[in-house]
């Protein structure tokens, strides 16, 4: 039976309320945002609470559902209660109470600790001790056991000033055992019912979201998803994917589960078993590594910056789980799919709706159900050339995977260029204007124009600054002098052919683009068969 308490206001001494915290009858919920203050902030509040200066109440969530929690707030370890004891959740001043914890219950290990304070009862400040061990510093971690706190006085003994530190460290014990600090407690609600109170009060104005929120409600002793994406993300590290974003990890472990990947299906995760969900983990792991390999191996993608759009990766992912062992027929038409999928946008306004379609789709062709993948948008070539080079855009960083998957040559000296530096570091110093922006502007192009992505290659930064402004008809004829017979295979590396060449030593740049466009939309239908 649910407990049922309307917001009820109470006082709790800071001695109170740090054993609460102690014997873990107050928690932190896992979809609170980590300790982010600094140690400005923590001696602020320090001094605050000795000079009585009021520190904001806090809000707790009394509940006797088992979610996922902090097994230690600032240094001090929680116990853990038997599940049928309702317990209160930390919803507001997470920073506040950490930092009162922290500094108590420090352990004394680490000199260099954020938790390692010290109280000058000579010049009543709260400091860090640097190493240092005076008379007159009194730790905090020493406050609250009685025995502690006289053993820590009788040090005063030998000081001329004893009276005036005993007063001083008096003083702070009252003042930091005896602080009061207004509580008010909301009764046992749904976690879908709490999550606008935690936002609304959240000093920082942060959304719970989906990942928040399923790893509070899916937390058991034998799973926690916390450590289920850290583990998916750990194991892509070694190819640069371990950037993978919280949800798109989430998507893939509901639909590893046999679940769907949009937020009503993903919500049904809390009604899954921790061995469920383990295996579902498991699954995820070993689908990701398959995926990325995918991605890096057969894909001229260097890092998960390089990858158009998240939901590519996450139905690569189920492909995978379902399918783990593919002929190179499966592999030709996974990549068709890759590239027609980026060519056409498909994924940048997904809705519920076609992002029910294409799991279905992928998990039809997995099972073999399906001869391949359809996309039924047809590509706007044109429109893709011309469009506007920003390496922040998805269409530039597609086009930046279909410049290096034509194995691009230094246009000055011939040699293959690193598109692995290029592409995992998105560096616009590695992209060069093959028409030069400066000689483009000198002629009244517009900026649309310059900037397309028909005019961009890619270039090593050492021949990028050599060309700078240089006028295609001076710095072409430089390239054959420099790269000789092999000319033709460096321009072609660039998709460059030789009447484009013309057109550049002739510093026709509307010819140029014509030409450059052709080659471009020509190897652009070449890889989506």
């Amino acid at each position: 039976m649910k407990i049922k308490l309307d917001p009820k206001p109470e006082v709790l001494r800071i001695e109170e309320l740090v054993q609460k915290v102690k014997i873990g009858d107050i928690k932190l919920p896992k979809f609170q945002r980590p300790f982010v203050w600094k140690k400005t902030d923590i001696l602020k509040l320090l001094d605050s609470i000795y000079q009585g200066y009021p520190i904001g109440s806090i809000l707790l969530w009394l509940t006797k559902q088992h979610l996922s929690s902090e097994n230690k707030i600032g240094d001090l370890t929680i116990n853990q209660r038997a599940e049928e004891y309702p317990t209160n959740y930390l919803l507001d001043g997470q920073q506040r109470i950490s930092s009162l914890c922290g500094a108590i219950y420090w352990d004394g290990k680490n000199k260099k600790s954020i938790w390692n304070i010290v109280f000058n009862v000579k010049t009543e400040e709260f400091l860090y001790p640097d190493g240092e061990d005076k008379i007159e510093y009194f730790p905090l971690n020493k406050l609250i056991e009685t025995i502690d706190f006289l053993d820590q006085c009788k040090r005063f003994e030998a000081s001329e000033n004893r009276e005036l530190y005993l007063k001083n460290a008096t003083k702070l014990l009252n003042s930091i055992k005896d602080y009061k600090i207004a509580s008010v407690t909301i009764g046992d609600m749904e976690l879908d019912e709490v999550a606008p109170i935690f936002e609304r009060i959240n000093s920082t104005g942060r959304q719970l979201t989906m990942v928040d929120l399923m790893r509070a409600a899916t937390w058991s002793g034998g799973f926690d998803l916390s450590n289920a994406i850290d583990e998916v993300r750990d194991s892509c590290e070694g190819k640069n994917f371990e950037d993978i974003e919280d949800s798109h990890i989430l998507r893939n472990i509901s639909a590893c589960s046999g679940l769907g990947v949009h937020k009503e299906s993903i919500d049904k995760l809390r009604d899954k078993t921790s061995d469920e969900l383990k295996i579902a983990a498991d699954k995820t792991i070993a689908a990701y590594k398959l995926a990325v390999d995918f991605l890096t191996n057969e894909l001229p993608l260097k890092s998960i910056k390089n990858l158009p759009y998240g939901l590519q990766l996450t139905f690569l992912v189920e492909f995978f789980n379902i399918n783990p062992n593919i002929d190179p027929i499966i592999i030709r038409k996974l990549k068709n799919w890759f590239w027609k999928s980026s060519f056409t946008k498909y994924y940048s306004s997904a809705n519920t709706g076609l992002i029910t379609k294409s799991l279905s789709q992928i998990r039809s062709f997995a099972n073999g159900e399906a001869d391949d993948l359809d996309i039924d948008v047809a590509i706007d070539f044109n429109n893709f050339v011309k469009d506007t080079f920003l390496l922040n855009k998805a269409t530039s960083i597609t086009f930046s995977l279909l410049l290096a998957e034509n194995s691009p040559k230094s246009l000055l000296e011939g040699t293959t260029i690193d598109t692995y530096r290029s592409l995992a570091n998105i560096n616009r110093l590695e992209f060069h204007h093959i028409f030069p922006k400066a000689y483009l502007k000198a002629c009244d192009i517009s900026d649309k124009r310059i900037n397309a992505h028909a005019n961009i290659c890619m270039l090593n930064l050492s021949s990028n600054r050599e060309i700078l402004d240089s006028k295609p008809s001076k710095y072409f004829l430089e390239i054959e002098r420099r790269v000789g017979a092999d000319l033709m295979s460096v321009l072609n590396s660039n998709y460059i052919n030789e009447d484009a060449f013309n057109a550049a030593i002739k510093n026709d740049y509307g010819k140029f683009i014509e030409i450059r466009s052709e080659l471009l939309i020509e190897k652009m239908g070449n890889l989506v068969n």
